[in-house]
């Protein structure tokens, strides 16, 4: 027997993985570091310098030669791309976390997996029906020697399983109509010309990637700060799907934990209070309805969408839904929830909501949660109003924000010129805002990164999320099951029918009619035009399976 053989044959009996690397790795191994690459330096980057303390952090990519040179003061011994696609020919490379622009993110995670490398890739997974579907299959090809992670990181709040339990419980009798909602407005009157040059540390044409191309603008990077950069260029089509595959997909997300949903066999958009179509520009405002057919535990389910500060009707008047930026609505025969991130509010109906139909589960069936206690929530418990905290929710991520129109309390934005842009401050030599932002976290997360070469250090911040995924990794958890996720809680099985039903949102939009979908193939039947618009034509020379 070959080495390699009776290690696989011994790994296999511990309940030990064995890397590309041929290294064992399992909860007891010794030197348990695996050599990840961080693709995007910059944007959500920046909320993994912490977490990837603890790791080998063996590649950096960015398109951005000055984020690059920052990136190595924290993490000095790994090589350095502007490329990927040189990036994912590193050898040694077990573990590849996607934060690049949203229309390279199907292409890099699809190109990780068919190399053998465990992917973390922040949302959406990508930016048509097609991509999503191309990534999920090769993803569940390779479901057991590989963990996947959709970044929807709010999902290791406890909410999130508690209002699961409430769901599959019978807090509300037998689920019917969901709705879910988002309140952010990022609008944009077309396209901006091309104006000026790239600064000579960029390479634009790599940023471009896959996409038709565009003349240079700093209007794709106005948005100042590591988390807004998305704000100023994923409203264009070529670029991203908007607020459907931004806080549209951590909203679905409270949702899609609760439903056990796969793809939906019915679209349609309420055209009536919807956007219309534009071919540039993902909608503002935007319902669309999905049609849900029954599973092992319920009937068939209604879910709806709202975006751009449309809104349900409130479950009773005395709740003010348009003070809650992102939630959602449950409702059942026998009562409604209310939610948001990270409370819920349970409405018994009024005449027979008694609580006889609930079985409330003992302390010791209740969900797991992530770490054990869940991700701390910013400290908004204390019995503090759900509508306080869609409030300070709307203020922060609502309408308006960095690159959007305000509206909500408390929600600020950029002036906009008349020609329907926001106006963008250069910094001296032509740079827009967002590249010429300072990284604010580079002195500590480099002091933390020195610090875990004598061995791990305590991490803080929103790290559970991603200790999901590097743990399914090195095989910590390979018998566990998170509802219709594998190993981690949001895997690209879960995440990929999900951002599947948001893009066919998008697709019925522009039908104007209601789309009946075959999810199994992954066809629209009613409407055969409608098939080419699941998927998008790429540059010459950039293939999604490579």
């Amino acid at each position: 027997m070959q080495r390699r053989d009776l290690l696989k044959s011994a790994a296999a009996g511990a309940g030990l993985t064995i890397l590309r690397s041929g290294t064992l790795r399992g909860q007891n191994a010794p030197g348990n570091k695996l050599n990840i690459a961080l693709i995007g330096v910059w944007g959500r980057g920046t909320a993994h310098y912490n977490v990837l303390a603890n790791e080998n952090v063996a590649a950096l990519c960015d398109v951005n030669d000055n984020r690059l040179a920052e990136g190595l003061r924290i993490f000095p011994k790994a090589k350095t791309y502007w490329d990927w696609r040189k990036c994912l020919d590193q050898k040694d490379i077990e573990g590849v976390i996607v934060c690049t622009a949203d229309h390279h993110h199907a292409f890099i995670a699809n190109w990780a997996l068919n190399r053998g490398m465990n992917v973390y890739c922040e949302k959406p997974l990508g930016i048509t029906v097609e991509e999503t579907r191309t990534v999920r299959a090769n993803y569940l090809k390779n479901k057991a020697k590989l963990a996947t992670q959709h970044g929807t990181q709010r999902h290791a709040y406890p909410n999130f399983e508690r209002l699961r339990e409430l769901i599959l419980d019978g807090a509300i009798g037998d689920l019917k109509i969901i709705h879910g909602w988002d309140s952010r407005q990022l609008p944009r009157p077309g396209y901006p010309k091309g104006e000026g040059e790239p600064p000579s540390f960029f390479h634009y044409d790599q940023w471009i990637g896959p996409s038709p191309f565009h003349p240079y603008s700093p209007q794709y990077f106005a948005a100042p700060g590591p988390g807004n950069n998305c704000l100023s260029w994923n409203m264009y089509r070529d670029f991203g799907v908007g607020q459907m595959g931004d806080m549209g997909a951590h909203t679905m997300d409270l949702l899609w934990n609760a439903i056990d949903a796969g793809g939906p066999t019915g679209i349609e958009a309420d055209m009536d209070v919807s956007d219309k179509f534009d071919p540039n520009i993902t909608p503002v405002k935007l319902k669309v309805a999905f049609n849900h057919p029954a599973n092992s535990w319920r009937g068939p389910v209604t879910v709806f969408w709202y975006q751009g500060g449309l809104k349900p009707n409130p479950p009773k008047s005395y709740f003010d839904v348009t003070r809650i930026g992102n939630g959602a609505i449950f409702e059942g025969t026998k009562g409604i929830i209310l939610a948001d991130f990270n409370s819920r509010v349970i409405i018994p109906n009024d005449d027979d909501g008694d609580m006889t139909y609930y079985k409330r589960r003992g302390r010791e069936q209740l969900l797991p949660l992530m770490g054990g206690a869940g991700q701390v929530s910013g400290g908004r418990g204390g019995g503090r109003a759900l509508s306080a905290i869609g409030n300070q929710a709307a203020a922060q991520g609502g309408r308006g924000g960095p690159g959007g129109r305000g509206g909500a309390p408390g929600a600020s934005g950029p002036e906009f010129g008349p020609d329907g842009f926001p106006i963008v401050n250069l910094s001296p030599g032509g740079i827009p805002p967002n590249m010429a932002t300072p990284n604010t976290s580079i002195q500590a997360a480099a002091a933390r990164a020195a610090q875990a070469a004598n061995g791990p250090v305590q991490v803080a911040g929103e790290h559970l999320f991603q200790d999901d995924w590097l743990n399914a990794c090195k095989g910590r958890s390979n018998n566990v099951v998170n509802g219709t996720s594998s190993k981690t809680h949001c895997d690209f099985d879960y995440a990929g029918t999900m951002m599947e039903q948001m893009l066919l949102g998008l697709a019925a939009h522009r039908a104007g009619k209601k789309l009946e979908y075959d999810p199994a193939a992954g066809r629209v039947t009613n409407m055969a035009e409608a098939n080419d618009w699941l998927k998008r034509q790429y540059r010459p020379g950039w293939t999604l399976n490579g």
